[in-house]
């Protein structure tokens, strides 16, 4: 039987507009799925640029930053482009290399074009950048805990420090005095030894001995140079020199910088702390003048207490009396004295910069009974005067980061960068390494083409540090 099949005009209507809304769909649906695929395409190709991180920076100081010149010394975005440029294309097409068909894609993604469009290096912002993942590795290891015991220290020394006009004006009237008295030359001698500025040195060669006078290869390092420039921190979650983050950036500095009672290290440099605080070319030109503002430090709380003390200003009147009585001047018994006490605040300082390089310990601010009387007695000859053993106190580090808190913020930043990069040079594959070409954040854009013809572009950032909003 024969059975005739008809349609109506409104039914042809209908399944054309029923077909075309199929098709709208299965478009939208492919082109959907396209961008989608780019999408996962341009997430796992920055994941795989960050995962580039620079080892030994992360390894020695903690730090995490893709070396942009990737052992070539030439730190370019063209060279993170081109490592992009390669994920991205792996990853469009993941049998690309393989002996084996290629699947079925419906995408059939393209890449057109990648492009860095911007980047945060460690140098950007006077070396902020550097500086906040520093102040996060401290955080990270230590916790906040640890800056309590340096924030006291600074207090006290601040604290102390409130004196020094006093006693250098004291200083200025007795050395006047002295020098007015008709004295013969050896008693003059005696009477400069408390200048701070004639031979502290002298005391200190077997320790100075041990500090290297070649230069540093500070040539091309970022105090050096010109730097190359990205957009600086992105969205900073804190003011990297708050007075909180400055003390955990000073712990940063002692927890990962050598200094000279740490002994002997391989590399260029053995001074790393000295050099952050000086800034001088040569190991012993910085420990030179980091013991002499020990020594400056030294003397004026030494000096405060003895003139307080009540018993060493006996013990000094004895002396000055004895001396006037040989020289038949009773009217030197007072000068003498004064200069006796300022002579052992001086002396007790030599002392104590001596028991900081060899590792021991001091009072940061000490009492009168604390003093010895032959110190003082040696100092005239130009004696060598031996260390205490002391294990109460503040150590040679410890004034290092007293002392690394007062250095200006961008010097210390730029200068701590400076040891870094003559370090990490010494390193295998890094003999150009350079941290401006180190970079924490990166935005992309990946321009790709579907099998379609249609055009899609996804722009991506990413950033070790978390980005607060």
């Amino acid at each position: 039987m024969k059975k005739k099949g008809t349609i109506t005009v409104f039914l042809s209507l209908i399944m054309a507009v029923i077909l075309s809304l199929i098709g709208a769909i299965v478009n939208s649906a492919r082109y959907s799925a396209a961008r989608c695929r780019a999408e996962m395409v341009m997430d796992m190709g920055l994941t795989s640029i960050f995962a580039e991180y620079h080892r030994e920076l992360l390894s020695s100081y903690d730090l995490y930053f893709i070396d942009t010149s990737y052992g070539t010394g030439i730190a370019s975005e063209k060279n993170t482009e081109e490592h992009l440029r390669k994920y991205i294309d792996y990853n469009c097409n993941p049998a690309k290399g393989l002996l084996i068909f290629d699947a079925a894609d419906m995408a059939g993604l393209k890449q057109k074009e990648v492009q860095i469009l911007r980047e945060s290096l460690a140098t950007d912002s006077g070396g902020r950048v550097f500086k906040r993942q520093a102040i996060h590795a401290v955080k990270d290891r230590f916790g906040m805990s640890v800056i309590d015991a340096l924030k006291s220290n600074c207090d006290e020394y601040k604290y102390s420090e409130n004196d020094r006009e006093s006693v250098e004006i004291r200083r200025r009237a007795i050395q006047e005095k002295m020098d007015d008295l008709d004295l013969d030359d050896d008693v003059k001698k005696i009477s400069k030894v408390f200048d701070k500025r004639k031979g502290i040195l002298r005391y200190l060669q077997d320790n100075l001995e041990n500090a290297p006078d070649t230069g540093l290869p500070l040539e091309n390092t970022v105090s050096y140079r010109n730097n190359s420039e990205g957009i600086g921190i992105v969205r900073p979650d804190n003011d990297p020199d708050s007075t909180v983050n400055e003390l955990l950036f000073t712990e940063y500095i002692g927890w990962k910088m050598h200094n000279y009672t740490d002994g002997e290290k391989a590399g260029p440099q053995q001074c790393e702390m000295e050099y952050v605080i000086c800034g001088k070319n040569t190991d012993i030109a910085n420990l030179r003048s980091v013991s002499e503002r020990i020594f400056v430090s030294r003397e004026l709380v030494n000096t405060i207490a003895v003139f307080q003390d009540a018993g060493k200003k006996n013990q000094a009147k004895l002396l000055a009396a004895g001396a006037a009585l040989l020289l038949a001047s009773p009217e030197l018994e007072k000068p003498l004295t004064n200069m006796i006490l300022m002579a052992w605040g001086t002396a007790e300082s030599f002392v104590d910069v001596k028991t900081l390089l060899n590792g021991g310990k001091i009072p940061l601010i000490k009492k009168g009974e604390e003093f010895g009387i032959a110190t003082v007695l040696q100092i005239p000859l130009y004696k060598s005067v031996s260390a205490k053993t002391q294990n109460e106190g503040v150590g040679y580090e410890d004034y290092l980061k007293i002392f690394l808190m007062m250095t200006n913020k961008t010097d210390k930043v730029k200068r701590a960068m400076d040891v870094i990069e003559m370090n990490v040079r010494e390193t295998p594959g890094n003999k150009r390494f350079r941290m401006d070409g180190c970079a924490e954040y990166l935005e992309a854009e990946v321009f790709f083409k579907t099998k379609s013809g249609k055009d899609i572009s996804i722009r991506r950032d990413y950033a070790y540090e978390p980005i607060i909003e």
